[in-house]
């Protein structure tokens, strides 16, 4: 709160940085894990990001572990063997896929089609036998390429996600999506020696079968790589995995986020002020950035050129010409509304989607995925907010907005109200549903969209209007404008 000019989306909150420096100014009111990363273009997919942990003096999880070191942060990345934009145009303007080669922990990776005598850095993480450790795991990737995490011979207490503490959950593997933090207690209580932290990537990480490890040496253990092979495997270990991929929620060792409780008790209201469903949805549309209708629609051309296009309730999101945030007196001509109709050219519908709520009034959204394209799912996050997750099914491989809503109304989705764990990213599930909730006390513009890279780029992206311009602190001296040059003629 009070910090909204420091969000940094282009043409949201801010201008995007052209050159210079920006400085962001805030104060560190959220402690937890949490990452920066940037967020013009495919950035982030290139590695502008970084972890960013705020620690606080009064840890209410402080009694869970001994250990809390900056060397136990641990960011993992997918990793392509290409730039971002030159797999962003192979994949959306040629016949290229959007396959992932390995993954980098801590930057570091183990090349395993590397030449005879190559060798590279394998990330190490020490710990002291006999002590607890905090493990702060951070999913920094920007491709559909979720990460299973594991340690050999280990379990792993989850105290935190997305820097919220939660009743810890005791687990054999924990699933991090794009975006997505989570916190874990790891107790030295093996043999002094080496073991394998392992990550197995799924969904885009499959073709390549991505698997990468980092060393847990025991302090005392010699200075090798464990013996254990390291393999892909795109199974779950034995035992509970929490937040899986494509949960039903009905398997006991399938811990989704849904099952897992805050640690600090809350009971929610039945009722809420708005509410709001939202399909993420890929559809086959004449999308003017990739179709021309006079020369080369959609249906004219063969069917591997047949670009689907990405978007929320079949809407491409158009940034703003200026931020509204911090230029709230520009015409803001792109902008349309939930439940209004949008600007449509022929069925490419365009421009920027707007969810309107007033300062205090408490939200629930329904987030769909349809799983019209592919096996996969959307982790979707929203800006300036840490939300309750009070529901999450899958409902097969397919589903609509409109089945959702039925059974809605139908009174038979359950939510779970008290207790229900604090979030930023929360995966939605192929052909099923995750409804989140939270009360809009932090009034500004905030960006809400699915955390893949290339999905965002392509327009599965929202915003959230909360409150008034007269809700706001006032906008920072000197603060860049940016937006339409349009000279007198």
């Amino acid at each position: 709160k009070d910090f909204q000019y420091y969000d940094g989306v282009p043409f949201v909150t801010q201008c995007p940085i052209l050159g210079g420096s920006f400085r962001y100014n805030f104060v560190t009111t959220n402690s937890g894990t949490h990452w920066w990363h940037s967020h013009s273009g495919l950035h982030r997919g290139s590695g502008v990001f970084g972890a960013f942990v705020v620690r606080e003096v009064m840890d209410p999880m402080a009694w869970s572990y001994d250990v809390d070191l900056p060397e136990h942060v641990i960011v993992m990345n997918d990793w392509i063997h290409v730039s971002t934009i030159d797999k962003f145009l192979n994949r959306f303007h040629y016949i290229g896929d959007g396959h992932v080669e390995n993954i980098l922990i801590n930057g570091k990776a183990r090349i395993f089609e590397a030449q005879e005598g190559a060798s590279t850095p394998v990330e190490v993480v020490k710990v002291t036998p006999g002590l607890r450790h905090r493990l702060r795991l951070i999913n920094a990737g920007g491709f559909s390429c979720p990460m299973i995490v594991s340690v050999d011979n280990h379990q792993l207490t989850v105290i935190s996600t997305d820097g919220v503490p939660v009743e810890p959950y005791v687990a054999d593997s924990v699933v991090l999506f794009s975006g997505e933090r989570f916190d874990v207690v790891l107790e030295a209580d093996q043999l002094v020696d080496n073991y394998w932290i392992r990550f197995n990537g799924i969904i885009h990480c499959t073709y390549h079968e991505c698997v990468q490890g980092a060393v847990l040496r025991y302090d005392g253990a010699p200075e090798e790589l464990p013996t254990a092979a390291l393999v892909y495997d795109s199974n779950y270990p034995p035992g509970i995995v929490v937040n899986p991929l494509n949960s039903y929620g009905t398997a006991e060792e399938e811990v989704t986020m849904v099952k897992m409780n805050s640690f600090e008790p809350k009971v929610l209201e039945e009722q809420v002020d708005k509410k709001f469903y939202l399909a993420l949805n890929f559809n086959f549309v004449d999308n003017l950035y990739f179709f021309d209708p006079e020369f080369y629609t959609l249906n004219e051309v063969s069917d591997i050129w047949q670009t689907p296009t990405p978007q929320i309730n079949n809407i491409t999101f158009r940034f703003p010409l200026s931020p509204p945030l911090s230029q709230p007196s520009d015409p803001q001509p792109t902008v349309c509304f939930y439940d209004k109709e949008p600007p449509c050219e022929g069925n490419f519908c365009s421009c920027t989607y707007v969810l309107e709520l007033g300062l205090g009034e408490t939200v629930e959204i329904v987030v769909v995925e349809e799983g019209l394209i592919g096996s996969g799912n959307h982790p979707f996050h929203l800006h300036g907010y840490n939300f309750h997750v009070v529901a999450m099914q899958r409902l097969g491989s397919l589903t609509t907005l409109e089945e959702v809503r039925a059974l809605d109304d139908a009174g038979l989705i359950t939510r779970k109200l008290e207790n229900a764990v604090k979030k930023d990213t929360v995966t939605v599930p192929e052909g099923g549903y995750t409804i989140i909730r939270f009360t809009a006390d932090n009034p500004g513009w905030w960006a809400m969209h699915c955390h893949l890279v290339f999905h965002s780029e392509m327009g599965m992206i929202g915003a959230l209007h909360v409150g008034e311009t007269s809700d706001l602190p006032p906008v920072p001296e000197g603060f860049p404008t940016c937006g339409s040059f349009m000279p007198d003629i």
